[in-house]
């Protein structure tokens, strides 16, 4: 019986280290703009992850997923609805819940994500604010 214990726990610690690396793999796909592969390395990470059934590693690897790294690749692919949903899911995790460091970059990649308002009239940058009738003002030395 001791020896079955053994074995489950080797094996939780496998799938633990697992999906920590397949989440590492995931950052540097995405740091080379790899984008597809990234996304197939976040998805068996958290596959791993369930199998694990370790909650330091758990906690790890869901941060990871909750939607910060989601919300940047969906950015990166252009995919504005993809990112939303994932931002909006970074906010509604637990870690964000509890505590408001975990919940400004669900916030931003959120106002990131949503649509551009209609456009309005820009300001020009040189506009003169002087009162009509009103004289240029001159230069003194």
């Amino acid at each position: 019986m001791q020896q079955r214990n053994v074995g489950e726990r080797r094996r939780r610690a496998r799938y633990a280290l697992a999906a920590e690396y397949s989440t590492i793999a995931a950052w540097s796909r995405i740091d080379v703009r790899n984008l597809d592969q990234a996304q197939r390395h976040l998805n068996e990470s958290a596959t791993y992850v369930g199998l694990s059934q370790d909650g330091p590693t758990e906690t790890r690897v869901r941060v990871n997923l909750s939607g910060q790294p989601l919300s940047m690749l969906a950015h990166q692919r252009r995919n504005g609805p993809e990112a939303l949903a994932a931002a909006q899911a970074s906010q509604a995790s637990s870690a964000a819940r509890r505590d408001p460091f975990f919940d400004s970059p669900g916030q931003v990649r959120a106002a990131l994500a949503m649509p551009p308002a209609p456009s309005q009239p820009s300001v020009p940058l040189g506009i003169d604010f002087r009162i009509s009738g009103d004289r240029p003002l001159k230069r003194t030395r």
